[in-house]
């Protein structure tokens, strides 16, 4: 079954509502290693204090090459003044993503720091970047991803000049036998 995370841009408008990868140091191009990944959910969306991987019960451990989909459960406020206001996720699950070689942290708020703007979330945007990791922002439907099994994710990219950021298409296939095919 495919899932579309997709934020509807004629719904929301133009970035950085939209959902997008943000790029630094790649010359403004989507890493190909990112296209099609195995990816895992982690549900912070019990307000769970800076958890691991390791700690999430049920979580399969992702792996280089891997995706991550944090479900912070913020997409609720969508199209409200709050939504620019998210929380950000701890630096400490962002740095242990990066040891296990994690390629795209994908989160369904503005950004995995600090909102939609500003200095910390474009420098943890560039940490990320330096790491070979990219951040995606503004899923939608996240809560219809399973928790517990991985699945297969496709990020579609559309890079465009001079900006630091490319508007995505992403879908997941959570057929399990296609996940487990291109681990």
């Amino acid at each position: 079954m495919l899932i579309d995370l997709t934020a509807p841009m004629a719904k929301y408008g133009e970035t950085p509502d939209i959902t997008h990868m943000d790029l630094y140091h790649t010359g403004w191009k989507a890493p190909m290693k990112s296209l099609v990944t195995r990816c895992a959910v982690l549900d912070l969306s019990g307000g769970t204090e800076c958890p691991v991987p390791e700690d999430l019960p049920g979580m399969n451990l992702p792996g280089p090459g891997w995706s991550v989909i944090l479900r912070t459960g913020w997409e609720q406020f969508r199209g409200t003044m709050q939504y620019a206001q998210s929380p950000s996720i701890d630096m400490r699950l962002l740095e242990r993503l990066l040891e296990k070689g994690v390629c795209l942290i994908l989160v369904d708020s503005p950004g995995v720091v600090g909102g939609a703007a500003g200095p910390e979330h474009n420098e943890v945007d560039r940490r990320l970047a330096e790491a070979g990791a990219f951040a995606v922002e503004n899923l939608v439907g996240v809560s219809a991803l399973p928790v517990a099994s991985p699945f297969t994710l496709y990020c579609f990219p559309i890079s465009m000049t001079a900006l630091n950021s490319a508007p995505c298409r992403i879908v997941a296939d959570v057929n399990q036998d296609k996940a487990e095919a291109i681990a």
